[in-house]
């Protein structure tokens, strides 16, 4: 919308539990840009006067009629704080700018929901209960999950709001906007040459760290490889894995790089266990061949597309919509985050979930 921002990505009404996301992954990519465009239109709107209208008590903004109320943008801010901790107290220009980014997300949502209405594809009571009985068992209960909405400060009505947002944007996209995404072959192989440095990969070592009470078992491990240890002859514990070099601490570091392939580094005594690191391969740098890159170059043009084609439906559904919102957001709301001052230093401090 030439104000210099990258283009929005689908926005993120999710909530958060635990400081862990019930989001799916692809979904997760969209979060705060969608905003971005919504301030573009929002401002349009502005200079017309619509956003000057008076609302209700505790109301502060509709969409197409439909409230969206102060402890709804409430529940959001405060489950992105439980999910993120609190990394410093807010300013007060840090607290403005989140309810604006917060309301911007959630007339988007709102948006979503009145599609996915308009086309019988809303989500269903049924399919809303079966998401929070996951939640609950991932808690062990109701009466815990009740316990960590209470200690957080998270009000359980607004929490199965967000919800419901979240699962219509995940609907939104599996249904109205993926079955008309399709990746070519030769879209495939064009992105593959342009980004062939995203496809080097790095030298790597494959090594076992290794560790026990005695330092016998760890010996014994040693004398064992190539062969790792079966459960039944475990007298130490192991993890095995591919790292850069430059990954490894400093002290296994230097002693890996006198090892030859099924040799261990000798036995260190830390933190009242002895420990080891057995050097079981060196891969040298090598490019991903088409074929291995072939699944993570379509999921990236699969995610462009759904971008594309989310901007797509937001310009024609924002262009209808009558949306009002509170004088006292207008300005946090409208303003393009570029045109904020130290816009960069406070999008530091929290970044949306």
């Amino acid at each position: 919308p030439g104000n210099g921002a990258a283009p929005p990505r689908r926005p993120d009404c999710r909530q958060s539990v635990g400081g862990t996301m019930i989001a799916d992954p692809a979904v997760a990519r969209r979060t705060r840009r969608a905003g971005f465009l919504l301030a573009a239109f929002c401002l349009c709107l502005a200079l017309a006067g619509c956003l000057e209208a008076r609302l209700p008590e505790g109301v502060v903004a509709t969409v197409n009629g439909e409230p969206i109320f102060l402890r709804g943008l409430q529940a959001l801010l405060d489950s992105r704080s439980a999910t993120l901790g609190v990394l410093r107290r807010p300013s007060l220009e840090d607290m403005r700018r989140r309810y604006g980014e917060g309301l911007g997300s959630l007339i988007v949502c709102a948006l979503v929901r009145q599609d996915l209405q308009r086309r019988q594809l809303a989500v269903s009571p049924e399919a809303l209960e079966a998401a929070i009985d996951a939640v609950r068992r991932d808690y062990g209960g109701k009466e815990a999950l009740d316990r960590y909405l209470a200690d957080e400060a998270l009000d359980a009505e607004q929490w199965r709001a967000l919800m419901r947002d979240h699962l219509s944007l995940v609907q939104f996209e599996k249904l109205v906007l993926e079955p008309d995404i399709r990746v070519g072959l030769e879209e495939i192989r064009a992105y593959y040459q342009a980004h062939g440095a995203d496809f080097q990969l790095p030298s790597l070592l494959a090594v076992c760290l290794v560790s026990a009470d005695e330092r016998a078992a760890v010996e014994g491990f040693c004398r064992a490889l190539p062969r790792l240890p079966g459960r039944e002859e475990e007298g130490a514990l192991y993890q095995c894995l591919e790292v850069r070099s430059e990954d490894l601490p400093a002290v296994w570091r230097k002693a890996v790089a006198d090892l030859a392939p099924g040799q261990c580094a000798p036995p260190r005594k830390e933190e009242g266990a002895w420990r080891s690191v057995a050097l079981m391969a060196r891969k040298p740098a090598a490019r991903m061949e088409l074929a291995e890159a072939y699944p993570l170059v379509e999921r990236e043009l699969r995610e462009e597309k759904l971008d594309a084609a989310f901007l797509r439906w937001l310009e024609a559904a924002l262009a209808t919509a009558r949306i009002r919102v509170a004088p006292d957001l207008k300005t946090d709301l409208v303003t393009p985050p570029s045109a904020r001052k130290n816009g960069e230093e406070e999008s530091g401090a929290e970044q949306a979930p």
